[in-house]
């Protein structure tokens, strides 16, 4: 009897061991798998109103062409972090130009709530801008503006409604914003008076240091009798203009005034002024000796609505031909200023140098010879020199120099012989050296015996 107690207890206790066993085997199972987290992601719903000064807290522009103001589809693009969400304007606010209230709801994707001195950026869309058009939205919800590249806007009531970037930074818990423009506007207005027409279409090239930022076609039309050119063209404020221009067609290209681009409106008013027309003057191909006269220097331009000036040194200008007398090398500059309503003409250019070359010099004598310088025999000569100008000289020559004695005094040629036992058979060359204006020359007397 005891026997089968004991039996039976001992089947009991492995029947629990057993259990205990799989009941931990079961339980280390289980404590392999990996935890799947709950989601943190809350809709929040949210409330915000946006104020400011009016000129820079709205997108769309009233019937005036002036007054900005909240319109029906307007919305409030909220970003921070871990939260996003986009709010829309509230039914009654529409044609409010300041303190609309924008309602929706903010995704938030931290843990427990937002604080309320959370960082909040907020960007104002328009009803007129079209998503992946004139704006695009990141994965964060942040909004980037699409600047046109190649088109302008008519007017700018149109690009201020498409292509503002209004955006204001504040908190959670603030709940008020208050916008400022990011965008730049370039109101270009062209008046032609180069005899452009109505109605014609032009490409315009609106470049910025050396790179076009936008190509597009426009159309004139008559403004106050006047053929003009109108369009717009936003751009991210922040811009540095430098060495901007405009381009209308192939017409001369238009300066735009060097700046740092701000949040508002830049009225760009050029003239296109019709072009002047010339020849370019050239350097005379003929060679050109001292003559004693003024000769011209250049083969002169013409120019139509302009003038052209002339200068040897790049300082005093005339309207007259230059001219060099004296023997030189002479440079020629020459510019084109084109007559009042015109445009065109050219900068102080230089057209070269040109030579007038040196004249040969000359020494003439009133007589070449005299014979009577031999041996037992005296003899003296004087003869008139007439010569370029330059410094005299003489030198002798011939067999039997050394009796002769020879002087220059002013322009007469001194010639003697007092030994009459030494014969003379010799020549006396006279020199006039060179000058500014003339190369040197020679004469030679000869005396015989």
């Amino acid at each position: 009897m005891t026997m089968k107690k004991n039996s039976i207890l001992w089947a009991a206790l492995s029947m629990t061991a057993a259990l205990m066993m799989t009941a931990c085997s079961s339980s280390d199972d289980s404590m392999t798998e990996a935890p799947v987290a709950p989601s943190t992601s809350k809709a929040i719903p949210y409330t915000v109103t946006v104020g400011g000064d009016e000129a820079t807290t709205r997108a769309t522009v009233d019937g005036d062409n002036k007054t900005l103001k909240f319109a029906t589809g307007d919305k409030l693009y909220i970003t921070g972090t871990d939260i996003q969400g986009v709010l829309n304007l509230q039914d009654g606010d529409e044609g409010k130009t300041t303190g609309a209230t924008f309602s929706g709801e903010l995704t938030y994707d931290g843990s427990g709530s937002p604080a309320d001195n959370l960082e909040l950026n907020a960007t104002l869309v328009s009803a007129q801008q079209t998503v992946n058009t004139e704006f695009s939205v990141d994965a964060a919800g942040a909004i980037t503006v699409n600047y046109p590249t190649s088109a302008y806007c008519a007017d700018v009531a149109t690009a201020v409604q498409k292509y503002s970037r209004l955006t204001g930074t504040s908190t959670y818990g603030d709940k008020a914003f208050s916008l400022t423009q990011q965008t730049a506007f370039l109101n270009f207005v062209i008046t032609f008076e180069d005899g452009t027409a109505t109605d014609t279409e032009l490409s315009a090239v609106v470049s910025n240091n050396s790179s076009d930022i936008c190509t597009a076609n426009v159309t004139t039309v008559t403004e106050d009798a006047k053929v003009v050119a109108k369009f717009v063209l936003p751009v991210a404020s922040g811009t540095e203009l430098s060495s901007a221009t405009v381009k209308m067609g192939d017409k001369a290209a238009l300066t735009i005034t060097d700046a740092s681009l701000t949040g508002k409106v830049y009225n760009v008013k050029r003239t296109q002024l019709a072009v002047c027309s010339y020849t370019a003057p050239t350097l005379v191909s003929s060679t050109l000796t001292y003559n004693g006269s003024a000769q011209a220097l250049v083969t002169g331009g013409s120019a139509t609505n302009a003038t052209i000036y002339y200068s040897t040194d790049g300082n005093s200008w005339n309207t007259s031909v230059p001219t060099g007398t004296n023997a030189g090398n002479y440079t020629v500059y020459y510019k084109v200023e084109p007559a009042d309503g015109y445009t065109g003409g050219v900068a102080s250019t230089s057209l070269g140098s040109k030579t007038i070359n040196k004249a040969n010099g000359y020494v003439n004598l009133s007589s070449y010879s005299s014979s009577g310088w031999g041996f037992m025999k005296t003899n003296s000569q004087s003869v008139n020199i007439s010569h370029h100008g330059g410094s005299l000289s003489w030198s002798k020559g011939g067999s039997k120099p050394n009796a002769l004695s020879v002087s220059i005094s002013g322009n007469t040629l001194n010639m003697s012989k007092s030994d009459m036992f030494e014969a003379v058979n010799a020549t006396v060359t006279v020199t006039s050296a060179a000058t500014n204006n003339y190369n040197a020359a020679s004469a030679t007397y000869t005396c015989n015996p």
